[in-house]
């Protein structure tokens, strides 16, 4: 019998290191695995945003965003708008077309090309409705509205241009909202369509943004964006109280058409719910990323 509790207690004294072993180890790798898919999400993430601002031929500034944030709707949680032309392929029927046109008619034969303008604005949205599959933390989406396509030789019917293209019982109209540009000096005064509310639908881009507040201030100019024009180059993502967070933040040269954008992600609070503040000596599951970015710059 003695023999027998001996044997168990030197057995335990084997096993129980084993199990802490291979219970730190699982930790490790789970760590791990959510460290390098939310470095992932990260990247496609600024990846996306980085070709959508390539395009871009106007970038609002902070000035520029909180001249303009009220035309646009969910306006406290704006933090990067731009103008960029949307390339549509195959739209415009030729000419010696007669109008009215068949809906399957660019399906097979050819039609022409056009680039359209479109507004895009990208969200930082730090609440979380009931029911939500998304996160505690913040997450990024983004609107586009884009204008209308134009036809240059439009069936007789339409007697006041603009005149857009028609297929079938389908109109290439502008979005509901957008209104063009004045013109790149009077950006600021931009306006949505008189009596239409935008009702374009948002696209979450990431989840799990870091929604840790600001400590200190952002020099936009120490990180290599200035512009004499403007008094305020910053534009930051907020959290429900109005205070600046750190997850979402852009400097913006809008003479120069150049955006530096930086993001950072919460991956701690996928492993622990109460890591809801960045933590230094978890740095590894707060991945950062910031780049910068120069538009097309070709608005008139």
């Amino acid at each position: 019998m003695i023999e027998l509790l001996i044997s168990a207690v030197v057995a335990s004294m084997i096993i129980t290191p084993i199990l802490f072993f291979v219970v730190d180890v699982l930790r490790t790798d789970t760590r791990e695995e959510i460290t390098a898919r939310s470095e992932q999400e990260l990247q496609a993430a600024a990846d996306f945003i980085r070709r959508d601002l390539s395009q871009a031929i106007y970038i609002y500034d902070g000035e520029g965003v909180n001249a303009i944030r009220s035309q646009l709707p969910d306006s406290d949680n704006v933090v990067l708008v731009f103008w960029k032309q949307e390339f549509r392929e195959g739209v415009i029927p030729h000419g010696d077309v007669p109008r009215p046109v068949a809906a399957n008619h660019c399906d097979t034969r050819r039609c022409d090309d056009v680039q359209v303008l479109s507004l895009v604005a990208y969200y930082l949205q730090t609440e979380r409705e009931p029911n939500s599959p998304w996160s505690d933390q913040a997450r990024i989406s983004r609107l586009q509205i884009n204008d209308g396509v134009i036809d240059p030789n439009p069936e007789d019917e339409c007697t006041q241009p603009p005149c857009y293209v028609k297929l079938g019982d389908k109109e290439f109209k502008p979005d509901r909202g957008f209104d063009r540009p004045p013109g790149r000096t009077s950006m600021n005064a931009w306006e949505a369509k008189e009596g239409e509310q935008i009702e374009a639908s948002r696209e979450v881009l990431i989840d799990y943004i870091d929604k840790t507040e600001l400590t200190g201030d952002i020099d936009c100019e120490s990180r290599g964006i200035s512009n004499d024009d403007s008094e305020d180059l910053l534009s930051v993502g907020k959290n429900s109280e109005g205070n600046p967070i750190y997850g979402f933040f852009v400097c913006v040269d809008s003479r120069n058409t150049a955006a530096l954008v930086n993001l950072r992600m919460n991956a701690a609070i996928r492993i622990d719910p109460n890591a809801t503040e960045f933590d230094e000596d978890r740095r590894s599951l707060f991945p950062e990323t910031s780049f910068l970015v120069k538009g097309l710059g070709v608005f008139n």
